[in-house]
């Protein structure tokens, strides 16, 4: 039988498909897909930043002792105190004793300082006040001074005051009634909130801090943010002062707005306002003394 000869394949013509293609408008799309989801991380982002970082805007702490009350001749003495699980103690503060045959010597005040610098930053305040005769426990808040903590935040502080009053009370054995409780700035926000807890014979407000919302309002980074969502700080002495019935002076002496003022309306009794602005160091006093006298004695 013959045989079919064999056929080989023809090579192509050389025509090629065309590549396939994408429209303009689906490569916009894609980039406009691809923008909105960066924009929508990044705020995401920002939103993060700000919860977690919102306390730089209110706090503004500093590691440095620079000044202490033996700087301008008053004894005292470093305390140590808060000790944790691991059994070290994470606050600092300076327990400066009035001289035994003083006015107040038998009493205390427990200063808390405002949201600025350290202790050192307070000396003045404290010399002040100790000149009285009265003895003087203050602290550092957690990321203050020589304190533990890596940055305070509003619920921090008021842990911290409430330890340092713990340590006059159960440590020192002070009655609560001996025990002055003064704020100064966001100061009067931790013991506004100590007044609700515990039951000191009084307490001083010294120029109270604006709330935070307020702080927030004012800075155009925190408007980019939804803040009823985000907002995690406070620090509004008015809602803790409407339910705490006991004395209570209020102090106006740097402020430049009515926020003393208006802290003190919304307060219940019994109360006290008193503005001291450019008063002199007399004036200053004679009104502390008044107030100590009626609530130690």
């Amino acid at each position: 039988m013959g045989r079919t000869p064999e056929t080989t394949p023809s090579r192509g013509t050389g025509v090629k498909e065309p590549p396939p293609t994408v429209s303009g408008q689906w490569l916009l799309a894609a980039l406009a897909v691809t923008l909105a989801g960066a924009a929508v991380c990044g705020y995401c982002a920002l939103c993060l930043l700000f919860y977690q970082g919102q306390w730089q805007m209110l706090f503004h702490p500093s590691r440095t002792i620079s000044t202490t009350p033996g700087s301008v001749g008053i004894a005292f003495e470093d305390i140590r105190f808060d000790v944790t699980d691991a059994g070290l103690p994470q606050l600092d503060g300076w327990w400066m004793p009035a001289a035994p045959q003083s006015r107040y010597s038998a009493d205390t005040i427990l200063y808390l300082h405002g949201a600025s610098g350290s202790l050192s930053d307070a000396v003045p305040a404290l010399a002040e006040l100790h000149s009285l005769g009265i003895n003087i426990f203050a602290i550092d808040y957690r990321g203050f001074g020589r304190s533990g903590g890596r940055h305070p935040t509003e619920r921090l502080g008021i842990d911290d005051s409430i330890a340092a009053w713990t340590w006059l009370t159960d440590t020192r054995h002070l009655p609560a009634q001996s025990i002055v409780v003064y704020g100064n700035g966001v100061g009067a926000t931790f013991a506004a909130a100590l007044v609700t807890r515990f039951a000191p014979a009084g307490v001083i407000l010294e120029d109270p801090n604006l709330p935070a919302r307020q702080t927030f309002a004012a800075d155009p980074r925190a408007r980019m943010v939804p803040l009823f969502l985000l907002r995690n700080e406070t620090l509004d002495p008015a809602t803790d002062l409407r339910s705490a019935h006991l004395p209570r002076l209020f102090l106006d002496r740097r402020g430049d707005t009515d926020r003393t003022r208006d802290v003190f309306h919304a307060s219940s009794y019994p109360k006290d306002y008193t503005d001291l602005r450019g008063a002199p160091e007399i004036t200053v006093r004679a009104t502390l003394r008044r107030f100590l006298d009626e609530v130690l004695r």
